[in-house]
């Protein structure tokens, strides 16, 4: 029996299709000042009741409301219409985070150009990430509206942040890969001389792109330009030579030639076989961050026979947005390592982060950036 003049306490467990479902169900029953003491998946035995769990705890019981008199037949339904109205009016969270505005996050992403289903997953598990934080101590305030969005930014980030990997380094022998067009050769040069040059070591550029005409002649002028040896190689016994003949401190990159999808199977075979039998070449595929997310998948998919160990993107100052960058490492499950973004040899290169593509993404949500991490 409670103490008298102390309010009792009771813990009741709430069942919906979705956690925020949930929780507004147990603030309209339980009332604002309920604390919610946990939030999860519902168990097995539970799930016919709902996909979520949510337990809250209230200092005392609401009385249940007596039941209206017979005469007063509709305009006492239309009252306690009103009163729950002005309940849920009070109680949801307001801004960007309430239920009514709750695609705010998949939406953004999905105008970006990140696919629905992901973007949904992602705001489904920033939304329970925050729930998860947000469990207020006894005579705590409540946050406000601003610091419930900028919860919701900061886990939407984190969530976005959690599902790819950046990797912005080289192996001593480096191969660029990739479709007709994406920049190789010019992103070739720019690594030279970053990664190279500029770091007091020596460097070696070898050009396999033998067959198609004037294929070599851009880089041979670059390693003049630069200073650097250049090679022309035909033939993977050839590439294989001039590879274990370089000295063990440079750096070797290696420029390939951009196959189609009819070339890559009738003229690329051997230089696949030999790239993903080299333990020792770190290969990159280079795609075009403009392209459309499927298609960079499709290019990505075809050179799978390359088995390049991480994505690096072009044309970055063109895009309007990097969801062709993440969507293609998550889907693909490879880091991306440097970003090409603009045309000027060695400037325009940078080391991927994670920090560049997140903006990219969120900066268009209501509630700013700053929590960006």
């Amino acid at each position: 029996m409670p103490i008298t003049g102390k309010p009792s306490t009771y813990v009741k467990s709430f069942f919906a299709e979705s956690l925020q479902s949930a929780m507004e169900h147990a603030q309209v029953e339980m009332g604002p000042d309920a604390l919610l003491l946990d939030s999860h998946d519902a168990p097995p035995e539970a799930r016919h009741l709902g996909d979520y769990e949510v337990v809250f705890a209230a200092c005392s019981e609401p009385p249940a409301p007596p039941a209206p008199p017979a005469s007063a037949g509709v305009e006492a339904l239309q009252r306690r219409m009103e009163e729950i109205r002005e309940l849920l009016g009070r109680i949801a969270p307001s801004g960007a985070v309430q239920r009514g505005d709750s695609e705010v996050v998949s939406r953004t992403l999905i105008e970006a150009g990140v696919g629905t289903a992901l973007a949904c997953d992602i705001e489904e598990a920033a939304r329970l990430r925050v729930a998860r934080r947000s469990v207020r101590r006894i005579g705590s305030p409540r946050p406000s509206a601003a610091a419930d969005a900028q919860s919701l930014l900061k886990e939407a980030s984190e969530e976005i942040a959690a599902n790819f990997a950046v990797a912005p380094k080289l192996g001593r022998v480096t191969a660029l890969v990739g479709p007709p067009g994406c920049g190789k050769t010019t992103t070739l040069v720019k690594l030279a001389i970053t990664e190279g040059l500029n770091r007091g070591r020596a460097v070696r550029l070898i050009s396999t792109d033998t067959c198609r005409i004037g294929g070599v002649e851009q880089l041979r002028t670059y390693a003049a330009i630069i200073g650097a040896p250049f090679q022309a190689v035909e033939g993977v016994a050839a590439l294989a030579q001039a590879i274990d003949s370089a000295p063990e401190s440079a750096l070797v990159l290696i420029d390939t030639p951009g196959y189609s999808s009819a070339l890559l199977r009738d003229l690329g075979g051997d230089l696949a076989g030999f790239l993903s039998g080299r333990q020792d070449v770190d290969t990159h595929l280079v795609l075009t961050a403009s392209m459309r997310t499927d298609d960079a998948c499709r290019a990505a998919e075809l050179y799978d026979a390359f088995r390049p160990s991480k994505l690096l993107f072009s044309g970055v100052d063109e895009a309007t947005s990097l969801a062709t960058v993440f969507c293609t490492a998550f889907r693909r499950s490879r880091p991306v390592s440097f970003f090409a973004t603009g045309q000027s040899i060695p400037e325009d290169l940078e080391p991927a982060t994670k920090e560049r593509v997140i903006e990219s993404l969120v900066r268009q949500l209501p509630f700013g950036v700053e929590a960006v991490a």
